[in-house]
Order: structure tokens, then sequence, then C-alpha cells
């Protein structure tokens, strides 16, 4: 059939597994310490902005601070969280690889991962990144990308139930108050999308493939969808391929990779859990842990749908905006930059060491990687040319 074909083509054509991505092209570690220099330079400056031409907030809530033992604990808790949140998704890329990576070679993948992630806009991610990293290690490109869409739906997944799950314990009130109606709107219509999305995920890619395949052929065939027609053509294949690798797996895979992804989040939601009590005034109590924690659901999902690199700018404010009432007053700004210098500043360092390392391991150095982007382009052009003069465009 056309899609066995198609898989046949992607996993052995040499275009197809020599696509480089411009992250990797053009690195150089100043262009990653750079925006690290400058975003950590703003939020100071707005930090002492607003404090000067306020009521001296900041220092009022820096003074107020116990800088004691339990505090450097708790900030040691989370970056502790990280680690075992980072140890997770080693696991899960594992467990859906079914041990195809070494534990050296996963780590990469998902430290690589994450690095294109703190680059990318939120709404993109690192998704193709990751499928070239794990072309390069031997994956194939369909099993990748079936890879990719399984990790897709777990997390979307765990996206959904959170929110219901807290609401049903603490109710809609105490969760969303500090929430105002312009940021309400956007998050439910998000929520709804990914809901629809991950729905959508589910009858694609375990329920009924082979209709939603053959739905989204006619879909872009019509006159309206044909525009898109090539590359939702294309999707619609990548999600039918992808079935057949997702469908084979048994009960117990499906529990481990359940397992590590709750794994993955709930670590990261603690994470800002430590940082709120390193720093504060009085003891929180396991409710307010609670509902700290179930407000990040809300914070998680627009973070998701940022267009801005890693979240940046949305994140802090989010943070600002729903957890205030946790802080000490005048500190929500300085420790949310703490929070992203824990969650998300060394992605961004790791990558910046490790991507020459990596391209070294797999190209034998930038020099091989420069022959093999040179093969690509001629690859891509002899393919052009093939498709040009194949039989089927001569009688068109």
């Amino acid at each position: 059939s056309y899609i066995h074909r198609k898989a046949v083509y992607s996993d052995y054509h040499p275009f197809m597994s020599q696509q480089i991505p411009d992250l990797f092209k053009n690195f150089s570690f100043k262009k990653v310490m750079w925006p690290v220099i400058i975003g950590l330079v703003v939020t100071i400056a707005i930090m002492f902005y607003n404090d000067l031409t306020g009521e001296g907030e900041l220092r009022k809530g820096l003074a107020e601070i116990k800088w004691e033992k339990i505090s450097m604990g708790w900030i040691f808790m989370g970056f502790l969280m990280m680690v075992l949140r980072d140890f997770a998704y080693i696991w899960r890329i594992r467990i859906l690889t079914h041990n195809g990576l070494s534990w050296r070679k996963a780590f990469d993948l998902i430290m690589l991962w994450e690095f294109s992630s703190a680059l990318s806009p939120s709404i993109v991610g690192g998704s193709a990144v990751a499928i070239f990293l794990m072309n390069k290690e031997n994956i194939s490109i369909g099993r990748g990308t079936a890879i990719i869409f399984l990790t897709i739906l777990l997390d979307e997944i765990f996206y959904l139930l959170i929110l219901p799950t807290v609401l049903l314990f603490f109710g809609y009130d105490t969760i969303f108050k500090p929430v105002p109606t312009a940021i309400t709107i956007p998050f439910w219509t998000a929520y709804v999308g990914i809901f629809i999305y991950t729905v959508f995920l589910i009858m694609a890619l375990i329920v009924y493939p082979k209709g939603i395949h053959n739905s989204l052929k006619k879909l872009f065939h019509t006159r309206f969808f044909k525009r898109w027609q090539e590359g939702g053509y294309k999707m619609a294949d990548d999600l039918l391929e992808a079935s057949y690798e997702i469908r084979s797996n048994n009960i117990w895979f499906w529990l481990k990779a359940a397992a590590s992804t709750l794994l993955a989040w709930a670590p990261r939601y603690l994470v800002l859990n430590c940082v709120i009590a390193a720093f504060a005034v009085t003891s929180l109590g396991l409710g307010e842990h609670i509902i700290a924690f179930a407000r990040q659901a809300i914070m998680f999902i627009m973070m998701l749908v940022s267009p801005t690199p890693g979240s940046s700018g949305v994140a802090e404010y989010m943070f600002t905006l729903l957890l205030s009432d946790f802080t000490p007053k005048g500190l929500s700004i300085a420790l949310a930059a703490v929070w992203r210098l824990i969650s998300y500043y060394p992605y961004l360092l790791i990558g910046a060491i490790l991507v020459p390392r990596w391209i070294n391991r797999v190209y034998g150095g930038k020099q091989k990687m420069e022959a093999a982007e040179k093969a690509s382009e001629q690859d891509d052009q002899a393919a052009d040319e093939s498709e040009v003069l194949s039989p089927s465009n001569q009688e068109a």
C-alpha cells in the first residue's frame, strides 16, 4: 500500500535521514547566552523599577524573609525535583523506544529536546528536532513520529485530567479566585482546544485509525482545504503509520508509560511549591501547597499555547497572577525569576554544552556535519528533478 511504500522511503531514503535543523547548523554559545543575560537583566530591572516607583515593597519583602537552613533545603528540593523530572523523561523515552536507546543516548536526546523547546515558541515545541535526534540514533522516521505522537498524547491527557481532579476537591472559586476574566476566557478556549485535539489523537492512533486517515484525505481533497493538501496528506499518513506502532503495545507498556508521565509532571509542578516554601514568611500548610500545585494546571496550559520561546514572559506573568497570595508582598516577580532559574535556564546551559559534543559524536565534527548538510541539499534537488521527470508528471 501507499503508506507502507512511504514508510520504507522515509526510513531509508538518504534525504529523509539527513535533515539538519537550523538549531545545530547555526549553533553558537553566544546565541544561547545572550538571551539568558538579557532576560535576567530585564527581569531585575523591572523588579527594581516597580520597587522604586511603588512603596518599596521589594525591599520590605526582602527584609521579612528569614533566610535559614530550611530555605536552602527547599531550594535544594526544587533542583532535586527537576532531576527527578528529567529522570522520568529519560525513563519514558526508553520505554517508548522499547529500550532502543541506552541511558546515555536517552539523556542526550531529552536534554537536546528540552534545549530546542527552550529556544522555540511553546506552541511549536521541539518535536521536529526530537524526530531528527531519534533518527540520528538509528530510530526510523516513521517510528520516531509515532513516539512523538505518543508523548504528545500522554502529556495532554495529564493536562486534561489534573484540572477536573483538583476542582473536584477544592472547588472552582478556590482555584480560579485570582484569575481575571481576560485570562479565564483564553484559558478555557485553550483547554477545549486541547481536549478536541486529544480526542482526535485517540481516535486517529488507537480507536479508528483507518477511518480517520480516509476522512482526512477526503477533507484535504475539498476545494477549501486543497491549498494545504500536501501537508494534510502527510499528516494523515503519519498518523496511520504511527497507529501501527502504537496499537501493537501491550498493557504493561501503557502502564509504564503512564507512570513515567505522572512521575515527570508531578515533580515539575512541585518545583514551584519548593520555591514558594523557601521564601514564605509563614509556613505553608498541606492545603495551601495543594492549591498552589492545582493552580499550576491553569498556568501550564497557558504556557503551552504561548507564542514566546520557552514561554518567556508568559510564565513569569502567570506566576505573579496565580500565586501572589502565597508569596511575600512585593516578591512575586523575584520568586518567578528564581523558579525560572531552576526550571528553565539550566536547559539552555546544558544544551549549549551538549550540542557540540553531540555533533562530534554523531557526525565526527562540524566539517562532517556540513558535508552531510550539503549531501542532503543535493538529494533534495535530485528528488525535485526526479519528481518533475516522473511519467505521471510528464503525462500531466
